[in-house]
Parts: C-alpha cells; sequence; structure tokens
C-alpha cells in the first residue's frame, strides 16, 4: 500500500496543514494511516484516507455538515473502503441518509430514495486520487470478434 505525505495530502484536499492537522490529530476525525512516531516525523496517508478527506470536505463546504457528528461515518466508511480495490468504486456514489445510514452505491443500480439523501459521487474524487497517486488507469476490454459459423 502506497503511503503519501502530508503536503500531498494538502494539495490532493485543498486542506491547509492546520486543517488537516486539526481532523486527522487534535479532533480524530478522520486517523492516518501512519502516525508521527516522534519529533520531525509525519503522517503518512492511504488513497482510501484521502478519499475520506475529500470526501469530509465536500460534507463542510458544500453541504454545511458539521464533521465531528460524522465521525461514525467516516470510520464505518474507512472500513468498508479496505475492503475494495480503487476500480471497483468507478461509477459509484455515496449515500447518505437522513437516518444516519450511508451507502456506496452503482449510479445505475440504485433504487429510488423514499427519504431525503446527499448524493456524492465518486469518480470527480478518483480521478484527482488516481492523478496524485500515479494509478495507472484500467484498460477496458476490447470488444470481442463475434462467433462466426464454421461449414
Amino acid at each position: 500500500m502506497r503511503l503519501i505525505k502530508s503536503s500531498d495530502v494538502q494539495r490532493l484536499t485543498g486542506l491547509t496543514a492546520d486543517q488537516l492537522r486539526e481532523w486527522t490529530a487534535r479532533r480524530g476525525i478522520i486517523e492516518p494511516d501512519s502516525k508521527p512516531s516522534g519529533p520531525g516525523t509525519r503522517a503518512r496517508y492511504a488513497w482510501q484516507t484521502v478519499l475520506l478527506l475529500r470526501l469530509a470536505v465536500v460534507l463542510r463546504e458544500t453541504f454545511h455538515i458539521e464533521l465531528q457528528s460524522q465521525r461514525s461515518l467516516f470510520t464505518g466508511l474507512a472500513a468498508r473502503l479496505a475492503k475494495v480495490s480503487f476500480p471497483s468504486l468507478r461509477g459509484r456514489v455515496l449515500v447518505l441518509r437522513a437516518d444516519g445510514t450511508y451507502d456506496v452505491a452503482e449510479i445505475g443500480g440504485m433504487q429510488p430514495l423514499d427519504r431525503d439523501a446527499v448524493i456524492v459521487h465518486l469518480d470527480p474524487h478518483l480521478d484527482v486520487l488516481s492523478a496524485g497517486f500515479g494509478f495507472a488507469e484500467p484498460i477496458r476490454q476490447l470488444p470481442l470478434f463475434p462467433a462466426v459459423a464454421i461449414r
């Protein structure tokens, strides 16, 4: 697993050094993957954690959601992201329901919502992370030649 420095996280999320420290160390909203081990060492972050930080920025800046109250969301989402691959998140959205539950759903396969929800598309965030972490874009399978009957 590739881990990046705080300065790279700031560039990918738009957070200042103080904001990043506040969210990850002081308030503990989102935990870094590798905590500083002493003076002069820095925290390090995996793509899953940077994705969480980007989503936190959207929730705070766009929807004005208080992040401290969403700590359990970020903890649960971190556990879920640890079990999925980066490419499998393409074409998916984060659905935050009014009752506090959430889901990561495929855009085309979403069930109609019967109550209020906030929907955050993941693809724009994955594009930024793909460039920032140097992930190669998956090669889509070429269509196969049609089968021909042999007589």
